[in-house]
């Protein structure tokens, strides 16, 4: 039982606003490093990534039955989602001074509870009709961090050459 006011729909409005505010981090580091074409699609990458998985709660919401909608929404989602919200500020975007601490920031989001909810989203309030992208989506999700690794163009391999890709703010 919810010892929380804030509802299920509530949940899911900060969900969908935590997924576009990473959505928006990351463009925001693709913007810091135009200079680099690569370095730009690397982070439009995982924006676009972002973008998807805000769409597809969107479209859970609106399967979701009115009542279960006007539930209290579990108290430990609501703690982290606004913890992440928090991380996800653009405030962070200050810090950055090169490739290597945008990369850190962005460990630091895929690594934090953002995931967690994101899943927790998809396996509580799914469609039976959605079963398979719910697969799909999980996935994505244990594949997310490691495409950090994998998709990081190979000149900034090494944590030296991305601190000597500076920021342009």
């Amino acid at each position: 039982m919810s010892n929380n006011l804030e509802t299920v729909a509530t949940l899911f409005d900060y969900a969908i606003q935590l997924e576009k505010a990473v959505e928006t981090m990351y463009r925001q580091l693709g913007k810091l490093f135009a200079q680099d074409h690569d370095v730009v699609k690397f982070w439009n990458h995982f924006a676009d990534e972002e973008r998807g998985h805000a769409s597809y709660l969107e479209r859970i919401r609106k399967g979701v039955d009115i009542k279960r909608l006007s539930e209290p929404a579990d108290d430990k989602m609501i703690q982290d989602v606004h913890m992440c919200l928090n991380a996800s500020s653009p405030k962070r975007l200050d810090d950055i001074q090169n490739f290597e601490d945008a990369y850190q920031l962005a460990v630091e989001l895929e690594n934090s509870e953002t995931n967690a909810i994101f899943e927790f989203m998809i396996e509580n309030f799914s469609a039976d009709e959605l079963t398979k992208s719910q697969k799909f989506l999980k996935i994505q999700l244990s594949n997310h961090l490691d495409g950090l690794i994998k998709e990081l163009p190979s000149r900034y391999g090494s944590s030296i050459a991305r601190q000597n890709l500076t920021a342009v703010k």
